[in-house]
């Protein structure tokens, strides 16, 4: 169950469903401070300020707040600049409080009532995550773009938040679940027919891995009793020597397969 412990703007607010879940909604337009008529006899949801002309006459055909916007507690930092794909998990539903039979509307204007006899369609409200990157500092982030079902973004800070919108002021999303992933692909880099020298090859990746790839050398005209070493290997490369059965370096033509995961951008 989410506990939503990072920051909401003004215009989103924590409440509980019917399933006793926290949930992010957004907030309503009329405050209670800005109510008019008689309080003890106003009609329509108090939470909403009122849905009748009488005790909200501003906005008592439609105070949902537009839009608002929920910012992730976590953050993401990286060691360098790499192609992530991101994900995006939300679990929301929507509910209408204006135009239900029981509540909003009221008995004396059923028979004005337009289908749908239950309210408006729930596309009417939704919730995206969207995520900011930027490749030197989490306070640079200023800007944010959705995540679809699975985005790549290339950047080493991101910052991630959730958009929540109300087409018509009326129907409000209920957001109870909110998740993002991160993968790095796997990936394989290889190097053909290269030879050695006698005192040690380094060989660098063309893209670094996010981290050390496993790596598979494949030696050709080996003699019996040689061998080879492979040392420094780090996520951007490695060093390769041959010998022979004396233990003295020698040139040898080779193949190498370094696969791990993630793409190092340049």
């Amino acid at each position: 169950m989410a506990n939503f412990e990072g920051t909401r703007d003004s215009n989103v607010a924590l409440s509980v469903d019917n399933q006793a879940r926290k949930v992010l909604i957004l907030d309503t337009i009329t405050r209670f401070d800005s109510t008019v008529g008689n309080f003890e006899s106003a009609e329509g949801l108090f939470d909403l300020g009122g849905t009748d002309e009488t005790s909200n006459p501003t906005n008592f055909n439609g105070n949902i707040q537009s839009s608002g916007f929920y910012t992730f507690s976590n953050t993401l930092s990286l060691d360098d600049i790499y192609d992530v794909s991101l994900g995006a998990i939300l679990g929301m539903s929507a509910e209408d409080e204006y135009d239900l039979f029981d509540s909003g509307r009221g008995a004396t204007l059923f028979e004005d009532a337009k289908a749908p006899f239950d309210g408006s369609s729930e596309i009417q409200c939704g919730a995206e995550i969207q995520v900011g990157a930027d490749n030197t500092d989490l306070a640079n982030i200023s800007s944010f773009q959705k995540i679809a079902q699975q985005s790549t973004i290339k950047g080493r800070f991101f910052k991630f938040r959730c958009k929540i919108t109300s087409d018509n002021n009326k129907v409000r999303a209920k957001v109870h679940d909110l998740k993002f992933t991160v993968n790095f692909e796997k990936r394989v880099e290889s190097g053909e027919d290269i030879t050695s020298s006698a005192s040690g090859t380094t060989i660098t990746f063309t893209n670094g891995f996010f981290a050390t790839p496993s790596i598979g050398i494949a030696g050709q005209g080996m003699q019996t009793g040689d061998y080879f070493s492979i040392t420094s290997k780090s996520k951007t490369g490695f060093t390769i020597q041959f010998f022979n059965a004396s233990n003295t370096g020698i040139s040898r033509i080779f193949d190498f397969q370094a696969v791990g995961h993630g793409l190092k951008s340049t």
